[in-house]
């Protein structure tokens, strides 16, 4: 009792207690509380604000997100300076052009100054209110300069140098993209695999309409729905269908009951795989992410994986 009520306060703890802003000991690796709301990980990144004191804004953890995200309020908080505003995909951004430190938990995070950007005009990352909140986004390339491990049952989020964590669980080959740092990954379905971003940032697996009418047409009885079904409209964004997958597998582990979604063919198959170590069809994600404990060591493109 006395150790478990120990551990809760070093928890508590490290969510109250901002780091010490001019410490000069780098730790090589820090473990912190791992939010997970709608199968979508957050965590608590750390800033100081103009006038010395601290600043908290609650994160998305997204492996395959590009860019180290701030909304513009928290980025009009911290004073940031802005550069010109450019248009991508129907949202507006500007690149930060002042100096920005962040930790997590007492890791300074180590940042590429020209890629990290405001969303104008936005308070969220999300695309919706109904798909959750968050001031900012931690993307792929600062998660890839870490070894990281996603503990969803255990509720706690690491990150360490390469080289500190002994692995654990059951090894899987993780190819990792040069300068996106998205991880690839591949799953099993009807006796055929299937090459996949390790994707922490989406709620809901999805992949080609070209595989889900595939498997509609070899098994017409799997539930199959149009648009987003269920939790599927956590996603956010456009869907072609829903289909329930009864039986897969990811490695040694077997998936049941798995939910997919569709997007437009060639999002993955042309888009994403160009960014990719090896062509995808699809993005694995959190409905599935969430039982499991995830160690991506990055450094040796390997992945392993434990149960809930």
């Amino acid at each position: 009792m006395i150790r478990h009520l120990a551990k809760r306060l070093l928890v508590l703890g490290a969510l109250c207690c901002p780091p010490s802003l001019g410490a000069q000991t780098v730790p090589d690796q820090v473990t912190v509380p791992l939010l997970v709301e709608r199968n979508r990980p957050y965590v608590i990144v750390t800033f100081q604000r103009p006038d010395g004191s601290v600043r908290t804004a609650r994160f998305l953890l997204d492996t395959g997100g590009g860019g180290f995200l701030l909304t513009e309020p928290l980025a009009r908080e911290l004073g940031l300076t802005l550069g010109p505003v450019s248009r991508e995909e129907g949202q507006s951004f500007a690149r930060v052009t002042s100096p920005l430190a962040a930790w997590i938990g007492t890791l300074p995070l180590t940042l590429n100054p020209q890629r990290v950007s405001v969303l104008i005009g936005r308070d969220n990352v999300l695309p919706t209110a109904a798909a959750g909140h968050a001031e900012g986004m931690v993307p792929g390339h600062v998660l890839a300069r870490y070894h990281v491990v996603f503990d969803y049952p255990g509720a706690t989020l690491t990150l360490a140098a390469p080289g500190v964590l002994t692995p654990r669980g059951t090894p899987l080959p993780m190819p990792v993209s040069k300068g996106q740092g998205f991880p690839r990954t591949e799953i099993e379905v009807d006796g055929r695999r299937y090459g996949m971003l390790l994707d922490t940032g989406a709620s809901f697996t999805m992949v080609s309409e070209v595989v889900l009418k595939a498997w509609g047409k070899d098994h017409p009885e799997w539930p199959r729905y149009p648009g987003a079904f269920g939790d599927a409209a956590t996603l956010g964004g456009m869907t072609l269908e829903t289909m329930f997958v009864p039986a897969g597998s990811w490695g040694a582990f077997p998936l049941r009951d798995v939910g997919v979604t569709s997007q437009r063919e060639g999002t993955f198959e042309r888009y994403m795989s160009g960014m990719m170590r090896g062509p995808i069809v699809g993005s694995l994600a959190g409905n599935i992410l969430t039982g499991f404990r995830v160690e991506l060591d990055y450094a040796h493109e390997m992945l392993y994986l434990s149960a809930r």
